[in-house]
């Protein structure tokens, strides 16, 4: 249900972004303006959003239910992270389809699981987890916590961002691993100085 509520919203928003809508712009101005203190280029950030929004219309059209309400999407610097279950290896790869054939995706980290039986008590904590992972990020002055993202599937939390030093990055994924309930701790962090992130 979790996953449930930020996918429609975010799909939501997308349809008034690709009409052509001019109220969409206020949100995109919004989004936009967060990426000032972010350690990506606003243009990155622009970029990234266009990639989300695009890739979350494909997956709401190939199938609601199975696959666009079963995935989360989080768009970083072209960085796209899959997280999610669906129930066969076909919605999977259809997925992954999807996003290396949006354009301009660079890489695509695919962290789709197979499980038929995950229900509302599995979102349930999945959601605890996210919540406690992001008051701890946010309450920890030593990290930016706008350059990280994270999802939760199956009381696994994957965390995707840009950490400014290695200090930044165990802290983040210790705070991950410190929460009450949370299976494994998946990190796709990079570094600032790291080469991915050269054009």
């Amino acid at each position: 249900m979790y996953k449930k509520l930020q996918n429609y919203l975010v799909l939501f928003f997308s349809l008034f972004v690709l009409s052509g809508c001019g109220t969409a712009l206020v949100g995109g101005a919004a989004t936009l303006g967060l990426a000032t203190v972010q350690e990506r280029s606003l243009k990155d950030a622009a970029m990234d959003l266009e990639i989300d929004i695009r890739i979350q219309d494909e997956l709401f059209r190939a199938n609601t239910e199975k696959i666009f309400a079963a995935v989360d999407v989080i768009v970083i610097e072209q960085r796209v992270l899959l997280v999610g279950s669906v129930e066969n290896t076909k919605y999977k790869d259809i997925v992954a389809s999807i996003a290396w054939n949006t354009p301009e995706v660079r890489e695509v980290l695919n962290e789709i699981t197979i499980n038929k039986n995950l229900g509302l008590i599995s979102e349930a904590k999945d959601a605890r987890i996210s919540i406690n992972l992001t008051t701890l990020l946010i309450g920890d002055i030593d990290i930016s916590d706008i350059n990280f993202s994270h999802s939760v599937s199956n009381q696994i939390v994957y965390i995707i961002g840009i950490a400014q030093n290695e200090e930044e990055l165990n802290k983040v994924i210790n705070h991950a691993r410190a929460i009450q309930g949370a299976k494994k701790v998946i990190s796709h962090i990079i570094l600032k100085n790291d080469n991915k992130r050269k054009k």
